[in-house]
C-alpha cells in the first residue's frame, strides 16, 4: 500500500508518466481491473471509502479538472502547498476540494463531508470536455435561462450574451448554466437580489463579475475552457457578499 501511495503521489505531482509492471500486479488491490495496463491514467475515476459516489480527476491539460460523479458542474483546481506537506487543490472560490499527502493518500472534501473522506484510485475514465455548441444552442439556452430566472425571482429577468468565437460557444452555454445555478444558490442563502433585472455573459480576456444598476455582468474567456468561467459557487458567494453590508 505504501508503494502504491508513493506512486500515486508522483502521479498527482506530474513527475511520473508510467509505473513498473509490478504495480499492475500482485501488490495492486485493483489488479483485476487494470492487470493489462502499465501506465497511470491522466484521467481517472476515484471512489470514496464511505461508499458514496466519488469523482473524476482529469489532469490531461494545463488546468486540472474535477467532476463529482453526482453533479454536472466541472471544477477547476488550483494547486497549493498543504500546511503539513503534500499538495492541496482548491476551487476557484478558495476552498480545498482534495489533498494529496506526501505518500499519495488522497482526501476528498465534498459538501457532505467537510472534514474529508479518503478516496482511492479506481479505473481510467474519459477526458472531461466542454460540449460543443452553435449559435442556435446559445440562443435557446439564454431563452430557457430567462424562464428559469423568472421562476426563481418571481419577475422577468432579461438574459443577454456577447459575441464569442465559434470554438467558445460551448463555454458560453456552460457559463449561462452556472449563472442560473449561482443566482438560485444566492437566493437560497438569503440574498434578495432586488436589483437583478438583467444578466449578461460577456466575452473577455479575464474572468470576473460586476453589478451595475440592474445588471449582473459575468465576464468569461470563451477560449480558456472550463477555466474561462466562474463556478456557480463563486457566483453565489459574490452575490451574497454584494448584499452584505461591509
Amino acid at each position: 500500500m505504501i508503494t502504491r501511495r508513493i506512486l500515486l503521489a508522483a502521479l498527482l505531482s506530474g513527475t511520473v508518466s508510467s509505473v513498473p509492471a509490478a504495480w499492475a500486479g500482485a501488490d495492486n488491490p485493483l489488479r483485476q481491473r487494470r492487470s493489462r495496463r502499465s501506465e497511470v491514467p491522466d484521467v481517472a475515476e476515484f471512489h470514496r471509502q464511505d461508499g458514496r459516489r466519488g469523482f473524476v480527476l482529469d489532469r490531461s491539460s494545463e488546468n486540472w479538472l474535477l467532476k463529482p460523479l453526482d453533479a454536472d458542474e466541472v471544477l477547476v483546481l488550483v494547486p497549493q502547498r498543504a500546511p503539513n506537506g503534500g499538495t492541496s487543490f482548491e476551487t476557484d472560490w478558495g476552498e480545498e476540494i482534495i489533498r494529496v499527502s506526501s505518500i499519495g493518500a488522497i482526501t476528498y472534501y465534498p459538501e457532505d463531508q467537510p472534514n474529508g473522506v479518503i478516496a482511492e484510485l479506481w479505473e481510467p475514465a474519459r477526458a472531461i470536455a466542454l460540449p460543443s455548441a452553435d449559435v442556435d444552442a446559445l440562443r435557446e439556452r439564454s431563452a430557457r435561462a430567462a424562464h428559469q430566472l423568472a421562476a426563481i425571482m418571481g419577475r422577468p429577468v432579461q438574459v443577454e450574451y456577447g459575441a464569442a468565437p465559434r470554438d467558445g460557444l460551448g463555454l458560453m452555454v456552460d457559463a449561462i448554466d452556472l449563472a442560473v445555478t449561482g443566482i438560485e444558490r444566492a437566493r437560497s442563502a438569503g440574498a434578495t437580489l432586488d436589483f437583478l433585472q438583467r444578466l449578461k455573459i460577456a466575452p473577455s480576456d479575464w474572468v470576473d463579475m460586476t453589478v451595475a444598476d440592474d445588471l449582473l455582468m459575468i465576464r468569461v474567456n470563451p477560449l480558456s475552457g472550463y477555466a474561462g468561467r466562474p463556478s456557480s459557487t463563486r457566483i453565489a458567494r459574490y452575490l451574497v457578499a454584494y448584499e452584505t453590508p461591509s
